[in-house]
Parts: structure tokens; C-alpha cells; sequence
């Protein structure tokens, strides 16, 4: 055969094998992109073959590490890979539910001493956090967050005497509280590696709202609501699927200075009064900063 039939007969297959084993575009979700034949498609792996593959074998790529296949892709058309689909190494919104237990660090004294089991109570409870953040790009985004924290107090007795009618009340005091927050969210991604592991900060204002139905002797209710504001810290370990896990703590606040007292109709007058006088008089509010420590299930996409 002669020579330059030779050399003409391999250049038609190597051309041949790159026409066969490239016209697919596998995109990973770090943001490179593999030129291939793809084989088939699973739930869990691709399989493909590429031109350095190895005596004709298939190669495997994890299905949680793609984010597009792209099927007949030219690479010499008007259609070039930024065109197509946009490349970038960052998820664009992430959803997360959270819950663990929060610490109020300071709370009021409004009786004394002789209720410090009351006040231990209240400054333990359980938290629920929603968050919703959009991020503008890899290191910046911008949300909203909703919080719940609940805190209550078991039953004490409590007794009520020297009153201007000469009177004396004895019952039970109990605390159950509830703090809502609603804010905006600014939100720092600091790291994020190949195994989408990343640590995520946020900070923000929003508005806290506090109601209490509580017992002192009669039942009542108090309410109030001021400016908060939110810091927090994320590890978020990768699931797969955009699911991911975080690991967070928080420090919620701020003071609560003005309430709304509204006693039960059943509430002595005089009770009543002492009590509003009480919160009305309150030198520097309730403090309502909370240390916040949970976990947590995302998703991002």
C-alpha cells in the first residue's frame, strides 16, 4: 500500500474518532466541562468516552457532579459554550430551614431575687430559623430570614399584699414567651471548595415582635416590638443533589423598651395597675439578645 495512501487513511480516522467521541459536552458543576461521546445516562453516574480514553473503555463521572450535558455540541458553530449555557462555580439561591436551642443572655428582674428560678427559665429555649438568600455572585448575596424562639417558665406561687385597699392576692406566675424576628439578609460566602463544602457569614436588620401570655395570680398579655438585628456564622457541608447540611450559630437582639399591657377582665384593678406601672417604669427595657446555636437542611440550586 502505498505511503500516502497510508497517511491518508489514519488522518480519515483520526477524524473520524474525534467526530464520534466529541460531539458531547459533559458541564461540571466546578464550572470546567468535559468533550466526549456520552454513552448513556443513569440516576447516579454518566458514562463516556473520550479520545484519550484507553483501549476503547468507558469512563465514569458522578451524576452530583454535573450540572448540564449538552448533546451535538459544536464546538466550531456560532454556539460557543457561553452562549449556551452560562458557566459559573456558584449556586445562585439557596432555601435552608434550621433549629436549635437559644440562649437569651440577659433577661429582666422584675421581682426580685426570691424568682431567679423564673428568670433561668426564661432565658432558655428552642428556635426555628427560615432563610432565603440570592446570591449577585460567588461571594455576595442578599435574603430574607424569619425566626422563631420560644421560652417559658414552669409555675410558681406567688402572693400580692400591702395594697391601698388593704387586700391581699395569692396564685400561681408563669412566663410563656414568644420572640418573632423578620429581617433582610446580607450574606457572605468565604470559602467554597471543590467538594461544595463552603463557610458563609451573615448580618441584617429586621423587626422583632414579643408576646407573652402569662399568669401573675390572673392572666394577662404583653406585647412590644423594636428595630433587631442579626449576625451569623455557616458550615454547610454538601449532600449532593443541591442539598447541604449547616452547622450555624447566631446572636439575634435588641432591647424591647415599650409594651403593651392588656390584663383579663378577671385581673384585680389594683394588680392590674402595679403591673403596668411595673413594665411602664422599666429603666432600660428587656433585654432580648439571643445566642443561637443549631442545624440544619438546605437547598441550592
Amino acid at each position: 500500500m502505498p505511503l500516502r495512501l497510508v497517511g491518508f487513511l489514519f488522518f480519515i480516522l483520526v477524524i473520524s474518532c474525534k467526530v464520534s467521541l466529541g460531539q458531547d459536552l459533559i458541564i461540571r458543576i466546578y464550572g470546567d466541562s468535559i468533550r466526549c461521546k456520552v454513552d448513556r445516562e443513569e440516576q447516579r453516574f454518566i458514562y463516556f468516552r473520550t479520545i484519550e480514553t484507553r483501549r476503547g473503555e468507558t469512563e465514569i463521572i458522578a451524576r452530583k457532579e454535573v450540572s448540564e450535558v449538552i448533546y451535538g455540541f459544536d464546538v466550531n458553530s456560532e454556539n460557543t459554550l457561553g452562549e449556551v449555557i452560562p458557566i459559573k462555580s456558584f449556586k445562585t439561591v439557596q432555601v435552608s430551614v434550621h433549629a436549635g436551642y437559644s440562649w437569651i443572655i440577659s433577661t429582666d428582674d422584675l421581682y426580685g431575687d426570691q424568682f431567679e428560678s423564673v428568670y433561668s427559665d426564661l432565658r432558655q429555649g428552642i428556635f426555628i430559623d427560615a432563610r432565603f438568600d440570592y446570591f449577585l455572585n460567588e461571594e455576595l448575596g442578599l435574603g430574607i430570614i424569619y425566626s422563631s424562639s420560644s421560652y417559658d417558665s414552669e409555675p410558681i406561687g406567688v402572693a400580692v399584699g400591702n395594697l391601698p385597699s388593704g387586700n391581699t392576692f395569692s396564685g400561681e406566675l408563669r412566663h410563656d414567651r414568644s420572640i418573632r424576628y423578620y429581617g433582610v439578609n446580607l450574606a457572605f460566602r468565604l470559602m467554597q471548595s471543590a467538594a461544595n463544602v463552603s463557610l458563609q457569614l451573615g448580618l441584617g436588620l429586621g423587626i422583632l415582635k414579643f408576646d407573652e401570655r402569662g399568669t401573675f395570680i390572673w392572666d394577662y398579655r404583653l406585647t412590644s416590638s423594636s428595630i433587631g438585628g442579626h449576625l451569623s456564622g455557616s458550615f454547610q457541608l454538601g449532600l449532593g443533589q443541591g442539598f447541604y447540611l449547616p452547622v450555624f450559630i447566631s446572636l439575634k437582639g435588641f432591647n424591647l423598651s415599650v409594651f403593651d399591657f392588656k390584663p383579663s377582665s378577671e385581673m384585680n384593678p389594683e394588680v392590674a395597675l402595679g403591673l403596668q406601672n411595673t413594665y411602664d417604669d422599666l429603666i432600660g427595657g428587656i433585654s432580648m439578645t439571643r445566642f443561637q446555636i443549631g442545624i440544619g437542611l438546605g437547598f441550592s440550586f
